[in-house]
């Protein structure tokens, strides 16, 4: 049995309630206000079957005071059927109805010419005509039209029949994440909460545990309920009452969506590809409108182009007070608060956190996502990001694509080189690569130009660079520069090429040079001992020994001398090894066991003292605190 879901429009008092009575036997004007007044305030909803087709028929208002309710109605449509009574003819809500299916993407329509027992047959012939031109306005060719009667039941039995021709015939596949726009809330006693609407995507099953949208509070499916059939699990598509605990139908609102948890975080910056209708006059950006999405509806402001002319389409920001769930593709309305009334119609591009000076930006990013492929929907995101998480979960929901079809777009944009992913795990845009590559270079070009000190520590460079990409991209750039020889790189410290720093094989030759003369060497030479020993200004070497000092390959201990941080492990080991048999030494005592003279061994214990390696007490030294272990830990290829 096929089902499809009928949205009944039209304008104000022109019979769609009668007609869905005709059709289903039941009075969708159940609130006691409708009654009152004899119009259709709210949603009503009605099943009838005709053959072995089910047809679910939403009785949406007419009166524009209440064209919200009509949107929560149409916003999962099979079929459109527009009501036109005979007997009024086209009136101003049957213009903003039709503008509004065909807006929303309702391809199907039918025309039902009602109140034909109060006409003649030229009054119905000439409104078909009327109608006939009325609708090829909005794009809709070849609509069928039926007249009939609710009243003397005319023309009933030929719409049956052309709603069953029109039907659908295929399920809609269930796949994403579970997500309903709610519709209608109600109690029902003995039971609570009830939230009915149409299953958009993903399948949902008795017990599953859904969240609220808009709250993040979470709630447990007690019950499923189509059409008053109990069922086991959820159909796309398919009018659905869900039994929830874990929340009243106070906590709720419609317009409220039920979601998968942590699937759909509501947005309050959409982009949207706007069309405006045809009979609408020219908007001027930015203004104020009513936006309208699913069952949602929110106070909104558009910018864009300085304005949008009648019939124009372009890709405008829209800013929500309140914000919604939003996924590429999707259907939404743009109406004006005053003069109130319909007047464009769009289709989600995709959303984006706010932030300041960015419109051009995302302006240019809508113009890419229009009629763009998948491929090409995925470049323009990754473009915009600058990089995402080859596994993040937001990635597919964001570019509006299916897991698997998400998975052949990378393949396919890594293979063109479109997308790049250095180290297999980020996804990255070329400019992203330059801009970080230009910014790490900038850094250390500003610290060598302004600083006494050319070189930084790798990480806090990394950490700088946080603000323009994740620290594996940083790392990865980092690796490329170094290869390409732009940045130079020893131990954990980096720099850009330079007199003072080691880079060029005339550098690196002179750093050897000066660590010879430190290597294993316990009586180590002064700056001015090594500056002779080289030939060389004692500028230089001061240069090449700070950086070496930086690098840990030597340790300044002050007035001038210098040790390799090999010798003095060695020192320290032995140091260790003497205290172990008496607890206090001398500094004669100290400076035996090490072999050297006191000109050494007072700059080295001193040193030690203030790292707290000795303790002094006097001329006596006893073991602190931070004595090194005896172990001595592995050196760098560059140290001597």
């Amino acid at each position: 049995m096929s089902y499809t879901i009928i949205g009944v429009i039209g304008h104000i008092d022109h019979g769609k309630t009668s007609l869905v009575a005709a059709l289903t036997g039941v009075d969708t004007d159940s609130h006691p206000e409708e009654k009152r007044r004899g119009i259709t305030i709210d949603l009503g909803f009605a099943t009838f079957t005709h053959e072995s087709d089910q047809f679910a028929l939403i009785d949406a208002p007419g009166h524009q005071k209440y064209i919200g309710n009509l949107l929560a109605g149409v916003s999962a449509l099979d079929i459109g059927l527009l009501v036109v009574a005979c007997d009024q003819g086209i009136q101003a809500q049957t213009l903003e109805h039709a503008a509004i299916l065909q807006s929303l993407g309702v391809s199907k329509l039918i025309v039902a010419m009602s109140r034909i027992d109060l006409v003649d047959e030229n009054t119905q012939l000439e409104l078909s005509e009327e109608l006939e031109l009325f609708l090829a306005e909005f794009g809709f060719q070849d609509i069928p039209r039926v007249a009939l009667s609710s009243v003397t039941g005319e023309g009933l039995d030929e719409l049956r029949a052309l709603l069953s021709e029109m039907a659908r015939r295929t399920d809609r596949a269930a796949s994403g994440h579970f997500r309903m726009p709610i519709d209608r809330l109600f109690t029902v006693e003995g039971r609570g909460c009830v939230a009915a609407g149409s299953p958009w995507t993903g399948v949902l099953e008795i017990g599953d545990q859904l969240q609220i949208a808009r709250t993040g509070q979470l709630v447990r499916v007690r019950e499923i309920e189509v059409h008053g059939s109990h069922e086991q699990r959820s159909q796309i598509g398919v009018r659905t009452a869900l039994n929830l605990a874990g929340a009243s139908a106070t906590e709720l609102v419609r317009g409220d969506e039920l979601v998968s948890k942590d699937t759909h975080t509501p947005a309050s910056r959409l982009l949207v590809e706007l069309k405006m209708f045809v009979d609408a006059s020219e908007v001027k950006c930015p203004t104020t409108i009513q936006f309208h999405t699913a069952t949602n509806s929110s106070a909104a402001r558009i910018f864009g182009p300085r304005t949008i002319p009648t019939g124009g389409t372009e890709v405008v920001i829209v800013d929500l007070e309140q914000p919604v769930v939003a996924t590429h593709g999707q259907a939404c309305l743009f109406r004006k608060p005053y003069p109130v009334g319909s007047f464009a119609g769009g289709r989600i591009l995709g959303s984006v956190k706010p932030a300041p000076k960015q419109t051009t930006r995302l302006l240019n990013l809508g113009s890419q996502l229009c009629h763009a492929s998948p491929e090409q929907r995925l470049t323009a995101w990754i473009e915009f990001f600058g990089e995402c998480s080859t596994d993040s979960m937001d990635l597919a929901t964001i570019v509006g694509l299916e897991p698997d079809q998400l998975t052949s777009a990378t393949a396919s944009c890594l293979a063109s080189g479109a997308i790049l992913s250095p180290d297999g795990h980020i996804l990255t845009s070329q400019a992203l690569l330059d801009r970080l590559s230009h910014f790490l270079v900038k850094i250390l070009t500003h610290q060598a130009e302004s600083m006494e000190d050319a070189w930084l520590d790798e990480q806090s460079v990394i950490q700088r660079a946080s603000a323009v990409a994740s620290a594996g991209t940083a790392k990865t750039v980092l690796a490329g520069l170094i290869k390409e020889k732009k940045i130079v790189r020893v131990n954990r410290m980096i720099a850009v090429p330079s007199e003072n720093t080691v880079l060029s094989k005339k550098q690196l030759n002179r750093m050897n040079q000066l660590l010879s003369l430190y290597r294993d060497e316990r009586k180590p030479p002064t700056l001015k001992e090594a500056a002779a020993a080289l030939d060389s200004p004692p500028e230089t070497v001061a240069s090449l020994i700070r950086f070496a000092t930086q690098q840990r390959i030597l340790i300044d201990l002050g007035h001038g001398f210098f040790i390799s941080q090999h010798s003095f492990d060695s020192l320290c080991e032995e140091l260790s090894a003497l205290f172990e048999l008496t607890p206090e030494r001398s500094v004669a005592e100290i400076r035996d066991h090490w072999g050297i003279t006191r000109k050494h061994a007072i700059p080295l214990l001193e040193f030690c003292d203030k790292s707290g390696i000795t303790v002094r007490n006097g001329d006596l030294r006893t073991q602190g605190r931070d004595m090194p272990t005896r172990t001595i830990p592995q050196q760098a290829e560059s140290q001597p």
